[in-house]
């Protein structure tokens, strides 16, 4: 829930109530040490910080879930905190400042907040709060099984999802060569899926070959059945610590960019995947970009072939098995950015004054 600004103290700008929320082994072991420099800024500046980190992400939540009324919540870490905070503030007045250190720091980098040294990204958080800058972007909203979660970045439940799964449950390398092992593996195992998807406000079909749906003239309702080895819902252009999956993706346009790649040979995956961190796949006559508010993402039949479906994942963490139903809310989302600060998409922060202080949990 929101209270209204009249009710409580003032926002950001005015000294309030800020959650920080750490991941102390994000880069290395950097999270803890830029936590704790973040922390001592925030209290000088006048802030009243309250620190909702856990020993695990479980114990994060129920920490953040008890904390109160915040007037900001600030991250320390990568993609995954992003994600984590992003399930507390999404749909609130409250806004989420991202201190990136983590091994993918795709979000903020989306929206031009990764600088050369993690004290300019402390400083330009404090900066923000100041200020009271905020930028509205979208966030995805995923529904399975009567529950929701929140997405930054993409909704996967393709080879993609398939890696981060594997990736997720080695230990060892770390870093980026642990998601280039997985992908080996998972590319040397490759059978493609079948899925039913069906798109809801289609605005550009991407040269999928669409059938629309029953009763609706205007084919903004449209469906598609197939198998595919990539099915992607994004909202930013990247994900995975810098994999191009949608280059023309805009976090700000209420759309998803929905990657659908019908490639069916192990040689075509293994072809595909690699071009996906330049961006270079959306040229492929075999990769098609849906651009639409919302798709429902389901298994086709069962091929005992190809094995089970992939869990679908956002910002690399597990959410469900499918079926999904994937929708980008404009505007859900707060971020903090420093005064005049301009992501790849162009749109700056807004002096907006302190925004109205929100509740988390």
């Amino acid at each position: 829930m929101t209270r209204p600004a009249a009710d409580g103290p003032g926002g950001p700008g005015s000294g309030g109530r800020v959650g920080v929320l750490v991941n102390p082994v994000a880069g290395a072991g950097r999270g803890r040490r830029v936590g704790a420099v973040l922390r001592e800024r925030l209290s000088g500046e006048g802030h009243d910080v309250v620190d909702v980190s856990g020993d695990d992400a479980v114990a994060a939540a129920a920490r953040l879930s008890a904390a109160g009324l915040l007037d900001a919540l600030v991250v320390v870490g990568g993609d995954g905190m992003v994600h984590l905070g992003l399930q507390a503030v999404a749909g609130t007045s409250t806004p989420l400042g991202v201190v990136p250190v983590g091994t993918g720091n795709d979000f903020a980098a989306c929206l031009g907040l990764v600088r050369r040294s993690t004290g300019a990204e402390v400083a330009d958080v404090c900066a923000a709060l100041a200020a009271g800058s905020v930028r509205r972007v979208d966030a995805v909203e995923v529904r399975t099984g009567g529950r929701t979660r929140w997405v930054a970045g993409a909704v996967s439940a393709g080879l993609d999802a398939a890696v981060n799964a594997r990736a997720n449950a080695m230990r060892r390398p770390r870093g980026a060569a642990r998601y280039t092992l997985a992908a080996l593996a998972e590319i040397a195992a490759f059978r493609a899926w079948a899925y039913r998807l069906q798109f809801d406000g289609v605005v550009d079909d991407g040269g999928l070959p669409l059938t629309a749906a029953a009763g609706d003239s205007t084919a903004s309702t449209a469906r598609w059945a197939g198998r595919a080895a990539v099915v992607t819902a994004a909202n930013t252009d990247r994900i995975g610590g810098g994999i191009r999956v949608a280059p023309a993706a805009v976090v700000d346009d209420g759309l998803l960019d929905v990657l659908v790649a019908p490639v069916l040979t192990r040689r075509g995956a293994a072809t595909i995947f690699p071009s996906m961190f330049t961006g270079r796949h959306v040229r492929r006559r075999d990769v098609h970009v849906v651009r639409a508010a919302a798709v429902r993402i389901t298994a086709g039949p069962h091929d005992p072939a190809s094995g089970g479906h992939p869990l679908a994942h956002g910002d690399g963490e597990p959410l469900a098995p499918l079926p999904v139903q994937v929708r980008a809310v404009s505007g859900a989302l707060g971020v903090l950015v420093p005064p005049h600060t301009r992501g790849p998409s162009g749109a700056p922060g807004a002096h907006l004054g302190p925004p109205g202080p929100g509740t988390v949990g």
